[in-house]
């Protein structure tokens, strides 16, 4: 994330200290420009227009710092994501700042669900996906609809779901083999999921642990891989978070 801030005068605090709290919070790696951030913070002493993208140059309208105002944007599209303001005049801008961060963090972790290492294990042995084992794409996209775990998308991108799966993966996506045959499932967590890794490493002796950074950036990951290879828990290092990434699932 980027924190942008149009902040005359007092108001300049505003941004100094939400640096700091967001990496004490350590939720969010800290981009050095919009262009390269996945989300923007904005500062402000007047609403947010919705126009981040379109505007010419900078925000020129008066500002009289009576609020502290804070907007979540998507620097893609320049939609307002979310947003909240604090009254305070110019003495107590970095205390709002706080405040505005403090609610946003309450929000975001109350939209969290937290798994326990049972509800992802779990998923490897429900039988309501075993009857894809080994299918040709084509074969799983014809496969009658038992009420089970059905199959759909494309024979390159082929997903599936199941009302009788465990809750962690109702839905998932399929694992190929190098002879493009199924050969597992895959759940690919959001960012509403939450897993303690101290859970995994609290049963260190089940799993095989190794780390690294991903092919072409410096994204750091974390890797537990059950004794028997039938699962694979992936998480990525983000600032001073451990944060559950995707977990697959082999026949």
């Amino acid at each position: 994330m980027y924190v942008d801030c149009v902040c005359p005068r007092g108001l300049a605090a505003a941004r100094a200290t939400a640096l700091r709290q967001l990496r004490d919070w350590g939720r969010f790696q800290i981009a050095e420009n919009h262009r390269e951030a996945d989300l923007v913070f904005l500062f402000s002493g007047n609403p947010y227009l919705g126009d981040y993208l379109t505007r010419d140059g900078p925000d020129n309208r008066l500002v009289k710092i009576d609020a502290t105002i804070m907007t979540v944007i998507d620097p893609s599209t320049g939609q307002s994501l979310w947003s909240d303001s604090r009254q305070s005049g110019s003495w107590r801008v970095s205390g709002a700042t706080k405040e505005l961060l403090e609610e946003l963090r309450v929000q975001m972790e109350g939209q969290t669900k937290k798994w326990s290492l049972n509800d992802v294990l779990m998923c490897g042995a429900t039988p309501v996906y075993a009857g894809f084992a080994q299918l040709t794409p084509d074969e799983a996209l014809a496969k009658p609809d038992s009420g089970a775990g059905k199959a759909y998308g494309t024979p390159d991108r082929l997903l599936l779901t199941s009302p009788d799966a465990p809750e962690f993966c109702k839905r998932a996506q399929f694992v190929f083999s190098a002879n493009h045959r199924i050969a597992g499932f895959q759940v690919n967590a959001t960012q509403g999921d939450a897993l303690d890794i101290s859970e995994v490493i609290e049963r260190a002796d089940q799993f095989t642990f190794t780390s690294g950074k991903i092919a072409g950036g410096d994204q750091v990951y974390f890797i537990a891989q059950s004794k028997d290879k039938k699962v694979v828990i992936q998480f990525n290092i983000e600032g001073h978070r451990t944060v559950l990434s995707r977990v697959s699932y082999s026949y």
